[in-house]
């Protein structure tokens, strides 16, 4: 499996190489595992939300709070106190432990996430219910079957896409709570601040000690060795790859089409 250990991009370059990749599996080419961070503070949203009526777009900005659509669904994460990765498969015969079940995928990306978390000390478990429909569509307070918690608190989501060449997981576990002036503006919804306190958790919030991101991502991919059985080489992107999310950044990611459509 191709370990990419990208450097920080913002949120429509790091969405763009997701995609990229994806774009261009093949059935002989080797799964992907990459871990990637953000230049700046960011909220990345599932493909149906609607942004606009998520936040004000313009009190982000001011803020220099990157704003980005994602291709896979889920609700809106926020970015910057966080350990991000995807994984991305070609679509070939799922010797490699990857049901081809949509539900069963999740699954086993989130049991990848919980065996490197729990053999690093770390006491975690996955959600089993469905999602409550009730809650805002803030990925962090609202968890779904096979989410990762640490008790009550949800600290880590899975989102997933499928295209006929491949599938696409994105996932993030939360390092950290973010910051009190953050929470205020993730959603227009009264309360949402006050809601966030008391339904998540993040990695280091009770810990005796605290985690380096290091730390995680190490423990994330002796998780996905475990559970897949496949070993990890570091890579880098292919030039098509690069020149594919060099593309898909400018006519999609960065454009207010893509970013704020209404349909």
């Amino acid at each position: 499996m191709r370990l990419l250990l990208n450097k920080k991009n913002d949120a429509a370059l790091n969405m763009a190489i997701d995609e990229a990749i994806l774009m261009n599996q093949k059935p002989d080419l080797r799964p992907t595992l990459r871990f990637y961070d953000w230049s700046s503070i960011s909220f990345s949203f599932g493909y149906f939300q609607r942004i606009c009526e998520e936040v004000n777009s313009s009190e982000c900005g001011d803020l220099g709070i990157g704003l980005v659509r994602r291709i896979t669904g889920g609700g809106t994460v926020i970015h910057g106190w966080d350990v991000t990765f995807s994984a991305i498969f070609p679509k070939t015969k799922f010797d490699i432990g990857l049901p081809s079940d949509i539900s069963a995928g999740y699954q086993v990306i989130s049991d990848s996430i919980t065996r490197g978390l729990q053999e690093i000390g770390i006491e975690v478990d996955q959600y089993g219910l469905s999602l409550d429909s009730s809650l805002p569509n803030i990925c962090i307070t609202n968890p779904a079957r096979y989410d990762v918690m640490i008790g009550d608190g949800k600290i880590a989501g899975i989102a997933q896409r499928r295209n006929s060449v491949g599938f696409l997981f994105q996932a993030y576990v939360a390092l950290d709570v973010p910051s009190q002036d953050i929470l205020s503006i993730v959603s227009k919804k009264r309360g949402l601040e006050r809601m966030v306190q008391t339904k998540t958790t993040s990695i280091n919030q009770y810990r005796s000690r605290r985690f380096l991101r290091i730390e995680i991502e190490k423990a994330i991919q002796h998780g996905f060795e475990d559970i897949l059985g496949l070993g990890l080489v570091e890579d880098n992107l292919i030039p098509k790859e690069v020149k594919t999310a060099q593309q898909l950044a400018k006519t999609k990611y960065y454009t207010e089409d893509w970013n704020f459509r209404r349909k």
